[in-house]
């Protein structure tokens, strides 16, 4: 499939993160951040056992993916990625297909970059980076009254022993 088509699937899933193996959609998440990954690692862990997964994402940032690394996605579409992103998906040798190339992920405020794109930063391995996308998201929810929109307790702890 073309991307244009790729991208037009999350229009029609109404969703921001599809995941398929082949033609068979695996995962379909309207939540945004790399909340739909980490629910796939959690949810799926035998599906990346593939390794030959498609990830169409609204956004893709660097966190993203080495979270998309550790599953076994080989190729992603995108409207956006980082910069940051798209240099780590060559190191990965993932075919990222992306509309737009921005310098970073902007956080929600859209005052800075995003705190889990900036959590691995410094790092292109993919277990260093879930290790740090984990303390990034505690600390963001620690700074919260509510969790409604952020990724599940459960989801956070089931993922420490996630090795592919």
């Amino acid at each position: 499939m073309l991307s244009e088509t790729m991208l037009r699937l999350l229009e029609e899933e109404n969703a921001a993160c599809l995941i398929y193996r082949g033609e068979t959609l695996l995962h379909r998440s309207q939540s945004i951040g790399v909340k739909p990954l980490l629910e796939f690692m959690e949810n799926h862990p035998e599906e990346s056992e593939e390794h030959d997964l498609l990830l169409i994402d609204k956004v893709i940032g660097k966190a993203a993916l080495l979270l998309s690394v550790l599953l076994g996605i080989k190729t992603i579409h995108t409207p956006v990625a980082s910069k940051a992103a798209v240099e780590a998906a060559k190191i990965h040798g993932v075919m990222l297909h992306a509309e737009t190339v921005v310098p970073y992920i902007t956080n929600r405020e859209k005052n800075g970059m995003c705190p889990l794109e900036q959590s691995v930063l410094d790092t292109n391995d993919p277990q260093v980076a879930l290790e740090n996308i984990r303390a990034a998201i505690r600390i963001l929810m620690a700074g919260k009254k509510t969790v409604d929109n952020d990724i599940s307790f459960s989801a956070l702890e089931a993922v420490p022993d996630f090795h592919p």
